[in-house]
């Protein structure tokens, strides 16, 4: 039997019991597929199409109730319809399977493991969704989980540093690309806070238009005392671990709004945590919304304000953010293939942390930054040199929560980037 048929069975398994029991079985169904064979690939390939069908879920189910047209979801066998999912997530989303055999190996695991009508069945559903989405693919996955050699691309200017609205942004991941393309730079890494959702759609819209996608995360960590951001670049939006610390984050952040909200209201600052999350929406909810709710209703004069006299690191209603250690983010960015970076140093002000991060594995270090100093850009450049530390920078734009920030901002130049992409783990 071929490693991908292997690695597809093992696939159907995990996400069976994912459906019964829910995401948080996510470490059983990691170590299943690691106890269910001795090849990595196969490993890794099971592990990738489980990942991916869960993180395009709800897209994936609203193909399927698309297409079907006695069939309600809720209504289908438990094995059909995960065999529909896997079949759904390889032909829109992998562009590096063709859709014949994406078809044929679905049909063949519905002749495995369900009834003798199945085959029939999944064959006639995937066939209407590769007719009708297939040729205009999703490619959720589109930006590179696994680094290309360098020469292959050659990077422009580069924005290394932006957020859409599924973070704090106010932009939504297409308005990104499109604002980016404006702009006339050639590439931006989208490094929304704790999540990879925007990064996705970003890279399914920007496909066909003349700009890279780096796929991208900003990592809240700490290390006491206080918050550090680990920036991470050419990461594997699939990897299981990245994954679910994502998920976990957002619960985090959940907690962290009400704790905060708990200490604004003893400064007889009386905001609703329920309107803070209405303005997050989608995204990541943190001290920008807030700090944007706080101003809405008076309290401060601008949102910068509600940083300096409530928000900001040390300050009377800060909640550190502990889902992961600095260590743990370094590490984790390592094991999804990419690359770890210093954000703002400048703004962190911890320079003697640097050395320790290096020794955890960081690579980069972000220097060109709009609120750094010719005095700080000399500094960092210095460090970069002393560590080895790889360059970067970028806007860190969030639309209009900072105005003064525009995509653009701050570039830095393609070689920068080519040499950032050379640091990945797999090189």
């Amino acid at each position: 039997m071929r490693n991908r048929t292997i690695a597809r069975e093992l696939a159907l398994q995990a996400l069976y019991q994912l459906d019964q029991r829910g995401d948080e079985i996510f470490d059983e169904i990691d170590s299943f597929c690691k106890k269910s064979t001795e090849k990595p690939d196969v490993y890794q390939f099971a592990i990738a199409l489980t990942n991916g069908c869960r993180s395009h879920l709800q897209e994936i189910d609203e193909k399927i109730s698309g297409v079907t047209e006695h069939w309600e979801l809720r209504r289908m066998a438990i094995i059909d319809k995960n065999i529909l999912r896997l079949g759904v997530y390889e032909l829109l989303y992998r562009n590096d399977i063709p859709p014949k055999v994406s078809i044929n190996e679905a049909i063949e695991l519905a002749k495995k493991f369900s009834t003798k009508n199945s085959g029939t069945f999944v064959n006639g559903i995937l066939d209407k969704i590769y007719t009708q989405f297939g040729n205009g693919k999703q490619k959720g996955d589109a930006c590179p989980s696994t680094p290309q050699d360098s020469a292959e691309i050659s990077y422009g200017d580069a924005d290394l540093h932006i957020h859409t609205s599924y973070s704090d942004g106010t932009m939504t991941p297409e308005e990104v690309v499109d604002d980016a393309i404006r702009q006339g730079v050639s590439a931006i890494a989208i490094t929304d806070h704790d999540t990879t959702d925007g990064l996705v759609i970003a890279c399914r819209h920007a496909e066909g238009k003349n700009l890279h996608i780096i796929a991208g995360i900003e990592f809240s960590s700490y290390l006491s005392p206080s918050e550090v951001h680990i920036l991470g670049y050419f990461i594997d939006v699939n990897n299981v671990s990245l994954q679910k610390i994502i998920q976990q984050s957002r619960e985090d952040r959940v907690n962290r709004i009400y704790a905060m909200v708990e200490k604004l209201h003893k400064l007889q600052v009386n905001v609703d945590p329920l309107e803070i999350l209405a303005l997050a929406g989608r995204g990541s909810p943190g001290r920008m919304h807030v700090a944007e709710v706080i101003w809405q209703h008076g309290f401060c004069g601008t949102i910068l304000e509600a940083f300096a006299k409530y928000l900001g690191d040390n300050k009377p209603a800060y909640v550190p953010k502990k889902t992961l250690t600095t260590q743990h983010a370094i590490e984790l960015i390592r094991d999804a293939g990419g690359v770890s970076v210093l954000a703002h140093p400048g703004l962190t002000q911890r320079d003697n942390i640097i050395e320790d991060l290096v020794k955890w594995g960081l690579q980069g270090i972000e220097i060109y930054y709009p609120s750094h100093t010719p005095q700080a850009v000399s500094k960092y450049l210095k460090i970069a040199k002393k560590y080895n530390l790889a360059i970067t920078g970028g806007s860190d734009f969030h639309g209009e929560r900072r105005v003064n920030c525009p995509i653009a901002k701050v570039t830095i130049p393609g070689d920068l980037v080519s040499k950032l992409r050379q640091r990945c783990p797999s090189r």
